[in-house]
């Protein structure tokens, strides 16, 4: 990165010292590298204990889920419960032919050595409860299968059966809902994870063998991607063990850890042989490269660190995991680029020019080249390039004013899923056993009372008559045709009752009573996590006061939609704060770098632009639909928490390569006090490596792109373009036209904290 250094000067700072250590100790630093490596790594044989993607805020939706388990649903010795749904289907056979039904045990057979495994099928059940089973036509079927395990062991056991499960020719089976969906949503991640793995690995390798001319160069800083991946996997999945973490941690390592370790470890090795090119002996170059650009990273790495610390804001969902894993991945990938891998350089000197390719980039440093010639081109007319450019980012990011937020749901597994396609099945054959259900929890006084069923009857009818409501069930609203008499005379009288009406009584007791906590089971129309759905919740929050008061009871809120909305509000009342700490940490640490006012103030504003753009990517492809065939996804609202990962992800990055191109640009100023030289100077000693470093970011978020799963989907297609534009439009055209406009007020500070940062020069340089 740097040109001519002061050496006098270099050898007095702590970086310079690191670096020779690291050559005197090169042994010493590279065993214990490999050591601590190999520790964290062994933590993945401890296995992980993930929790599903809900945070520890204790939003209203969680907690009505928590009161119901504990009681309603916490089974008849109060252990945990999971469970699936079987649904079966023969074109031409009766579910009540013997053929049918022999072929059903045939093919549940395998379920009977599972003790802890209960089935509920259409021969179980009474005629009143059989529609609940047995589609209209009799040749769908629906099998509840209940697991007397927790979620995780019971999607162990989900994966045991998964294969198992088949049935005879000429039937259709579908295994679907609760640990079904949860158990693919692994499985898929799982696969994604590998398949972005082999896709990025191999290019990656390409691309820095293109840019550094060598393969020992090349391999160099895969090496480093895959200590700091295989580290922070093993310590994350500790974690895992001993607080909330979930499965996306992983995937963000990966996504995270590959690209930012390969980065900072190509402009170390690109400065190292740099130094060895101009005459330097091994040590001197081993320490001038840790001088310059190890302190270069060690910055951009607590700057890319901010930007994810920004997800430990968002306590109400699963980002904090998010934010643990990547800021774990950065932190490790900056550690390895600055200590083992100089020591490792420093084994191998002149050998890491081995192995020559017949293609590559002349990355020798120079004053003259494309991107010198790109600069000056800019700034001889930088009102001509920056407005068309700036209607061209914001005009991209329009889309996202019409964005429409919901959390991902099953909806978000490819469509050829099985288990997506039993969901749909069952909401096409069974609409009242709709996905897109409210929980209405009535926590208080005796709902059995008559008083109570007839103040809940008549706030369930309330609810039944709601626009979007299809469907109300409870035990005071037994059938919507049943009057507050009905259902009073239906739970009081014990003799006359029709033996049915009394099968629906228990069946009613069972399932949604326990004590003195109940619930109301609604059906809303349309997807879960449309606005429509959120209204509804809204809707019924905002008129529960009075009905809680009449029945003396807590009534809250729950279902998927009643968290989507719990998620919207988190991350609006969580994002102010979040940003003042990304923005605010982020230009302190710009300020120190290149001490100006001006351009910390820019760089924010550039990497605005880029995030942006990228958003209204997000809507334009994954809300309109527009490429979906090709992708293999369905239009869907965009997950709530995919923007905030974004801007954290983005931003970080974003100024990454800021900091790294502004403090070389620093440099020239200060060499020359020519701000347009200096630019061009600047841009062309670093362009072709955060080109090469961008190519490699892009790569990695690419692979991610191609995942089956939309919520990782969104998340690497919308870095990859983000990352794009930063590196060609923002870095190469926008930058050197608005520092050509600003001039020498580029580099303007107070004197008093000009004065701070040379202070802060000299305690480093003692």
């Amino acid at each position: 990165m740097d040109g001519d250094v002061d050496l006098p000067v270099l050898q007095r700072r702590r970086f310079y010292r690191l670096g020779e250590f690291c050559y005197d100790k090169s042994t010493l630093v590279l065993s214990l590298g490999l050591l601590i490596t190999m520790g964290f790594a062994s933590l993945i044989a401890v296995g992980p204990n993930w929790i599903d993607s809900y945070g520890n805020e204790p939003v209203e939706s969680i907690e009505t889920i928590e009161r119901l388990s504990e009681t309603v649903w916490a089974g008849d010795q109060g252990e945990d419960t999971s469970g699936f749904v079987i649904i079966i289907h023969h074109p031409t056979l009766n579910w009540d032919d013997s053929a049918y039904g022999n072929a059903v045990n045939n093919s549940l057979s395998v379920i009977d050595e599972y003790k802890e495994i209960n089935l509920v099928t259409p021969w179980d059940v009474n005629e009143f409860n059989r529609s609940k089973y047995v589609s209209e036509d009799g040749h769908y079927i629906r099998i509840e299968v209940t697991i007397t395990e927790n979620l995780k062991q019971s999607k162990i056991l989900f994966g045991e059966l998964d294969e198992k499960i088949s049935i005879d020719e000429g039937f259709s089976l579908w295994k679907t809902d609760g640990v079904a969906i949860a158990w693919t949503f692994d499985d898929r991640l799982a696969d994604d994870l590998l398949k972005a793995e082999i896709i990025s690995a191999p290019l990656s390798i390409i691309i820095l063998a293109v840019v550094f001319g060598t393969v020992i160069a090349a391999l160099l800083p895969v090496s480093i991607g895959l200590f700091t991946v295989l580290s922070s996997m093993g310590v994350v999945i500790w974690l895992s063990n001993n607080i909330d973490m979930n499965q996306y941690s992983v995937n963000i390592i990966t996504l995270i850890g590959i690209g930012v370790s390969i980065d900072y470890s190509l402009f170390i090795v690109n400065r190292f042989r740099e130094e060895l090119a101009n005459g330097r002996d091994i040590r001197t170059a081993t320490a001038i490269t840790t001088a310059t650009a190890g302190k270069a990273i060690f910055f951009s790495g607590i700057t890319v660190a901010i930007g994810l610390m920004g997800l430990l804001f968002f306590s109400a969902s699963g980002m904090p995991s998010l934010g643990i894993g990547g800021t774990l991945a950065v932190t490790l990938a900056m550690l390895y680029s600055i200590i083992l891998l100089p020591a490792l350089m420093a084994k191998l000197g002149h050998g890491v020019n081995r192995w020559k390719v017949p293609y590559s980039m002349g990355m020798k440093p120079s004053d003259e080249g494309m991107w010198s010639k790109i600069a000056k081109m800019v700034m001889l007319r930088p009102w001509s390039v920056l407005i068309p450019l700036l209607v061209i980012l914001l005009a991209a990011g329009l889309p996202f004013l019409n964005a429409e937020f919901g959390q991902s749901s099953w909806q978000a597994l490819p469509p050829e899923d099985e288990a997506r396609q039993g969901i749909e099945t069952q909401e096409e054959i069974w609409p009242e056993m709709v996905s897109n259900n409210l929980l209405i929890l009535i926590d208080g006084s005796d709902p059995l009372s008559e008083e109570n069923l007839r103040l809940t009857h008549a706030y369930a009818l309330e609810i039944q008559n709601k626009s979007e409501v299809l469907s109300v069930t409870g035990i005071a609203f037994p059938d919507a045709n049943m009057t507050a008499d009905d259902v009073v005379y239906f739970w009081n009288e014990s003799s006359n009752l029709p033996d049915v009406m009394k099968s629906q009584r228990e069946f009613l007791r069972s399932q949604f009573l326990h004590e003195n906590v109940t619930y109301l089971l609604v059906g809303l129309d349309g997807p879960q996590n449309s606005v429509i759905s959120r209204d509804q919740v809204v809707d019924i929050r905002n008129e529960r006061d009075e009905f809680a008061a009449q029945v003396n009871a807590v009534v809250k809120v729950g279902g998927f939609a009643a968290y989507n909305q719990d998620i919207l509000d988190s991350i609006e009342n969580s994002l102010p704060a979040a940003l003042i700490f990304i923005i605010s940490a982020t230009m302190i640490l710009v300020f120190i770098q290149v001490r100006s006012i001006i351009i910390p103030i820019k760089a924010v504003a550039m990497n605005i632009l880029s995030v942006t753009a990228s958003f209204g990517m997000l809507v334009w492809v994954f809300q309109e639909g527009n490429g979906s065939e090709l992708l293999n996804f369905t239009p869907q609202p965009i997950d709530p928490t995919n923007p905030v990962i974004m801007f954290c992800i983005v931003f970080g990055l974003s100024m990454d390569y800021e900091v790294l191109m502004l403090s070389r640009i620093h440099e020239e100023w200060e060499n020359t006090g020519d701000n347009t030289l200096a630019v061009a100077n600047g841009l062309q000693k670093t362009g072709m490596l955060i080109t090469g470093a961008a190519a490699i970011m892009v790569v990695v978020f690419g692979a991610f792109g191609m995942a089956s799963v939309v919520i990782i989907k969104q998340i690497g297609l919308g870095l990859a373009l983000a990352i794009f534009i930063d590196a060609t439009i923002v870095r190469a055209l926008i930058v050197p036209s608005t520092m050509r406009l600003m001039g020498a007020a580029n580099w303007w500070a107070p004197k008093w904290l000009k004065s701070s940062s040379d202070n802060h020069k000299d305690i480093e340089e003692s």
